[in-house]
């Protein structure tokens, strides 16, 4: 480390440590911050849900107070007192009894004021949920609980109030609120009688008791004469001075003041109907759960930064010790050579020169043990035995079967042609094709090993004895790797398979199964892969092409359908070449002349087409094939050409005249729920694909839609004609369900059938 000063890879590891660090603490800050806003707004939030909770009691309160007054004015009671005169006063102390148990009635199911005072102009007497007496003896007995001087008492009572009015009252207990409202104003011939509703200081808490912590919150309510009432102080405000300036700053609508002991108030306002509500909150409370979160954080960040940087060094120190062994067994000479910027230049500028040696090593033990291995699997596969030690000779060319099971795989590759890249050598093809087999034989926990005779690939493929399936290890291998070179190369090949065996032993024998599977596939143009087990038993008389399939050949082919015409083609082919293996070329031949009887039976049905059998001269064209693969390709012409013909024959009025047969079959069969083009094709015995085409080029509409409209008509006019519902209408009329029904009445009217019927008969 000393030797390479600075460019020691140990002054890189410290750095890019605390690059490391560094970013966490960017993220952290970052985070820190977003923190601090969303802690603040929500703390904002929870102040406006708890304020807004309190104005909707208040305004609960003030409604409740208008329905006592009403029921006071609905009153039999009052109403007899309020209009009568002086001298009917003695003989009305029942009715002021009566009027007094109703009013405790209505202070009672109120529950939120603690006294209803009702107050007599004509001989200054009250009626209250607690006495019924003159204002002079009911002010000296309740004093206390009224907070009020006798002036303002005297206001309280004498005042006219059009609206409720809210005075502030203080007492021993707090401030309390009274509201004031007229009931009878004083006009001629009427006395003024007022309604005084009385709430205490724990009346007023209970009425905004939804605000909750008295520690945190404190809450006070401003009047529309300017008067403030304190409600719930808490701890902030215990200091006179301290509610006087309070009351002063909601007055004027301030929104943070200083208090006496340095803390600030914050306001938080809201207008009622009667009063402002107002909520205060202290700062240092307010902030209180963000600032021991930030004193948390800065603890933590600041334990995390020295952790973070011991660690590193005790880490880097720690990771460079082996290194530091490595350079001493280096040598310490290389310490000071110039050439090296630091140790891991020179370390792996030694470890690449080692590497070197032991790579061309390697490569030259790889080829001679590939030469010699690929010569000793030829002869175990020729027959030819070897003389040394089986054991011996395979641990020398590391050969390690898996099993005794075995199998031989022939590869003849007949086209190795490449699209980008021409003129790819027989070896550049055999060795993608081996590669290829190999990898996926070995995943399917094959081992495989490869060599070439007489410009064949051969693989052996040593299958595991636990595998139930083993030919179909060999199936899938061939069928993965055929839809791979199909993919990505431009390759024609052949593979054949030998039957599975048990020893090494057999390997000449599945070696030789095999070849007769290739010569057997080469000389009947059979299929590109075959199984040797396919050609064992070859039946030695006629062929299948049964009466009931030359008939379904005939209706594809007079119907110019020239894809169902080629499947059935292509399975009387399998059933005999594939499936029967038939073993005669000359048999083959007859059923290929067969088949092409069977195309000229079908053109000689009708006489006009003499002239095109003539021009394609079939059976002079098909005599003319050398091999069987020949044949299909000139057969398959023949029967493509005979179908585009008779396809053009079918003439636009043959076909007009089919769609307005499919299109009446729909009229009349509309109300079937499995209507559909498969069961209409199947009705007509045409393709489904051919008749949508020619339903839609013909008519210009699809069959689907032509249903469908039909259909909605015959709803229409159940809908007009009958009270039938939704779910019966679209029963009859074919809809699988109303919410069907629904969705394709929609589409197409652009709205539903219960508006449609709704807007037709409104």
């Amino acid at each position: 480390m000393q030797r390479f000063g600075k460019q020691s890879v140990f002054w890189k590891w410290i750095v890019s440590y605390i690059s490391v660090v560094l970013i966490m603490v960017v993220f952290n800050l970052i985070s820190y911050a977003r923190n601090w806003e969303i802690m603040k707004d929500r703390q904002n939030q929870m102040n406006l849900q708890v304020l807004q909770q309190m104005s909707e009691r208040i305004y609960d309160n003030v409604l409740q107070l208008e329905k006592i007054r009403e029921r006071i004015l609905t009153n039999s009671n009052y109403a007899f007192l309020c209009r009568a005169s002086k001298s009917q006063y003695k003989s009305l102390a029942y009715r002021r009894y009566v009027l007094w148990k109703d009013v405790r009635d209505y202070q009672a199911v109120s529950g939120t004021c603690s006294k209803i005072i009702i107050h007599f102009e004509e001989g200054d007497y009250l009626i209250s949920s607690d006495n019924v007496c003159d204002s002079r003896r009911y002010f000296m007995a309740y004093q206390k609980e009224l907070g009020l001087s006798w002036e303002e008492w005297q206001e309280l009572l004498n005042t006219e109030y059009p609206v409720l009015y809210m005075k502030k009252t203080s007492t021993e207990d707090g401030q309390g609120i009274v509201y004031a409202r007229t009931i009878q104003t004083g006009q001629t011939g009427y006395q003024q009688i007022n309604a005084l509703f009385v709430y205490t200081a724990e009346d007023v808490k209970k009425m905004l008791a939804s605000h909750q912590g008295e520690d945190v919150y404190s809450a006070a309510l401003r009047g529309k004469n300017g008067e403030v009432v304190l409600l719930d102080l808490g701890e902030f405000l215990t200091e006179e001075a301290d509610q006087a300036l309070a009351e002063e700053a909601i007055r004027q609508k301030e929104t943070i003041i200083t208090l006496s002991n340095k803390e600030e108030l914050k306001f938080i306002y809201e207008e009622s109907m009667l009063a402002g509500i107002c909520l205060l909150s202290p700062e240092n409370v307010y902030l209180e759960s963000i600032r021991k979160s930030q004193q948390m954080f800065v603890v933590t960040f600041a334990i995390t930064i020295i952790s973070s940087m011991a660690l590193i060094i005790l880490y880097a120190r720690r990771n460079y010790k082996p290194l530091q062994e490595l350079l001493d067994v280096l040598g310490p000479e290389e310490w000071v050579s110039v050439q090296y910027k630091n140790e891991f230049a020179m370390v792996r500028d030694k470890v690449s020169m080692v590497q070197n040696e032991n790579k061309n090593v390697n490569l030259t033990l790889r080829r001679q043990n590939r030469l010699f291995r690929t010569e000793y699997f030829a002869k175990l596969l020729t027959g030819n035995m070897v003389k040394l030690p089986e054991n011996q000779v395979e641990e020398f060319y590391d050969i390690r079967f898996i099993s005794d099971i075995f199998a031989v795989m022939l590869f003849f590759v007949e086209n190795y042609e490449e699209e980008r890249q021409e003129g790819m050598e027989l070896d550049r093809a055999q060795f993608i094709l081996g590669n290829i087999y190999h990898e996926i034989l070995s995943g399917l926990s094959c081992k495989v090993y490869q060599t070439c005779i007489s410009d064949l690939m051969v693989l052996i493929v040593n299958i595991p004895e636990e595998k139930e399936d083993k030919k179909g290890i060999l199936d899938q291998a061939v069928k993965e790797g055929s839809e791979f070179i199909n993919q990505h190369f431009n390759m024609g090949y052949s593979v054949c398979i030998s039957n599975i065996h048990e020893g090494r032993g057999e390997l000449a024998v599945a070696y030789q199964e095999a070849l007769q599977a290739m010569e057997c596939k080469r000389l009947y143009g059979l299929d590109d892969m075959m199984y040797y087990s396919d050609i064992i038993e070859l039946p030695s008389t006629g062929y299948y092409y049964p009466l009931e399939v030359e008939q379904e050949f005939i209706r594809c082919i007079q119907e110019g359908n020239y894809e169902a015409a080629k499947a059935v083609y292509q399975h009387v082919i399998e059933e005999n070449v594939n499936g029967r293996m038939i073993s005669s070329q000359d048999r083959l031949r007859c059923l290929m002349f067969d088949l092409l009887g069977t195309i000229l039976k079908t053109l000689n049905d009708k006489k006009d087409n003499d002239e095109f059998g003539k021009e394609m001269k079939p059976a002079k064209r098909l005599a003319a094939c050398q091999g069987f693969s020949q044949m299909k390709e000139t057969f398959e012409d023949i029967l493509y050409k005979t179908c585009e013909y008779l396809n053009s024959k079918s003439g636009t009025e043959d076909k007009e005249s089919l769609c307005k047969q499919i299109y009446e079959y729909i009229k009349n069969s509309y109300f079937d729920p499995n209507l559909s083009v498969t069961s209409i094709a199947e009705h007509f015995s045409i393709p489904p694909v051919m008749m949508s085409k020619m339903f839609r080029e013909s008519m210009g509409e699809k069959i689907p839609v032509v249903v469908s409209e039909i259909r909605l008509e015959a709803a229409k006019k159940l809908m007009c004609q009958s009270d039938a519902s939704l779910g019966e209408i679209a029963e009859k009329v074919g809809f699988g369900s109303v919410r069907t029904f629904t969705r394709i009445f929609k589409q197409v009217e652009n709205c539903t059938p219960g508006q449609w019927r709704d807007h037709h008969f409104s």
